[in-house]
């Protein structure tokens, strides 16, 4: 007997049936546990609203509403950022990210020749406008990966072919484009996944999908319960001989006259052997349940219950802080996952247009980009920090370490930087001091 790629004790139990079609729980799909779903189920789940498209929108527009700074900027590089309506269309790559797996964001440069031709910023060329695409128009059934080491697109792409609105496609150099990934990767070499899930990642919505499931049935039942949760009873003295005899017409006039005696008089008129009485549900451990279901949720898709549900944090002693620290640190890992790589392309773009960071000879210079605080405690501790370099500062001024003009372009020049700077030409040798 071969060996099963998938052990049964771990997913299935085939005596009670959890995990299998008896399970009514159970999600169907190519891999065990995972249902998977095509790209226009994913944009019905989000654009339906509730927990899936919070689950999109909120880390995206976190990631970049706070907004960035970029050391040695005059303010003008960022400037030029927001003419290209620079945060939204971020923002909404961002979100197509985590909706389907990824998005291509295409910069219109004039200038610079055909767009499937390469195209190098040093060389000129002025970014005009941002063009952004889901992945699902991106064809990368209809192009083949680099295959050559030695080239910087190896194992990806060195064009891509996108569909336009009409149907019509066009092609594109990788030069000209900002690659969106999803932060869910997934191993090439399984044999599971489709082409444009290995190469893009899987999307967000997966992370908490069964647990978001739960939660919408949860909210059906409570929502069944609500349209019965008074219910009458109704009892006739002959009703088994009107049964017998198959008059059922006799039974609809009469209830249908204790109605409308209720509707009429708020009261019931009963005949001989005749009762009239209304059994309550009760609720009892109904909010518990939701709780719990929404804590779920919130726990799958790390972000918490007062801005995934808009509620105030559940339970005892309950502040939210802990979850807001932890969301904290996770937008934080997104930002340098997905956010960072292509925001640093297009603003060494823009830098070797504009040469606002720029070395002594006048040279666009590498850019760095630093994010504004997420929340006012991370604020707080940016605070204490340049309070701590301030008198590290100072205390480099004291020994004759740095010169007052060289802490201004450390610290200063295009927002706070931590990192201190020393220029090489003015640093003694000290071995040649210690062999005299």
């Amino acid at each position: 007997m071969g060996l099963s790629l998938f052990r049964k004790d771990t997913w299935e139990k085939l005596l009670t049936g959890f995990g299998m079609l008896k399970d009514k729980s159970s999600s169907q799909g190519a891999l065990p546990g995972f249902n998977r779903l095509m790209p226009v189920s994913l944009q019905i789940l989000y654009y339906s609203g509730g927990v899936a498209k919070n689950a999109v929108d909120i880390p995206s527009e976190s990631m970049i509403q706070h907004g960035f700074e970029v050391q040695g900027d005059d303010g003008s590089l960022y400037e030029a950022f927001e003419t290209l309506n620079g945060p939204a269309k971020i923002e909404q790559a961002l979100k197509f990210t985590r909706m389907l797996g990824g998005a291509l964001v295409v910069m219109d440069v004039a200038g610079a020749g055909d767009w499937k031709d390469p195209w190098y910023p040093e060389k000129g060329g002025t970014v005009r406008d941002l063009r952004v695409y889901s992945c699902e128009r991106v064809m990368l059934g209809q192009m083949e990966t680099v295959q050559m080491p030695e080239s910087p697109y190896f194992e990806s792409f060195e064009r891509f072919i996108v569909r336009k609105m009409d149907g019509s496609t066009f092609t594109v150099h990788a030069s000209r484009c900002l690659i969106f990934k999803s932060a869910t990767v997934v191993d090439p070499t399984f044999p599971g996944w489709l082409d444009y899930e290995r190469f893009w990642g899987l999307s967000a919505i997966y992370e908490g999908l069964d647990e978001a499931r739960n939660f919408g049935l949860t909210n059906q039942g409570v929502a069944h319960l609500m349209q019965e949760c008074s219910v009458g009873k109704y009892k006739l003295s002959n009703l088994e001989q009107l049964v017998a005899e198959s008059n059922y017409k006799a039974i609809d006039n009469r209830l249908e006259a204790m109605d409308l005696q209720k509707s009429v008089v708020n009261g019931v008129f009963l005949g001989e052997g005749e009762d009239y009485t209304r059994e309550n549900v009760t609720f009892a451990g109904v909010p518990e349940v939701w709780d719990r279901q929404a804590m779920n949720v919130s726990g799958a898709y790390r972000i918490p219950v007062t801005k995934l549900f808009g509620r105030s944090a559940a339970g005892m002693n309950a502040t939210g802080e802990g979850d807001d620290d932890n969301y904290v640190e996770y937008i934080s890992g997104l930002q340098k996952i997905q956010l960072l790589p292509p925001l640093l392309k297009l603003m060494q773009c823009l830098n070797e247009s504009l040469k606002v960071v720029k070395d002594d000879s006048g040279k666009a210079r590498k850019v760095v980009i630093n994010f504004n605080p997420l929340s006012k405690r991370d604020q707080l501790k940016e605070a204490q920090v340049r309070e701590a370099m301030s008198r590290a500062d100072r205390n480099y001024v004291e020994a004759g370490i740095l010169s007052g003009d060289e802490i201004i372009r450390n610290r200063f020049q295009g927002g706070y930087a931590i990192d201190t700077v020393v220029d090489n030409d003015f640093v003694p040798d000290l071995s040649e001091e210690e062999e005299a």
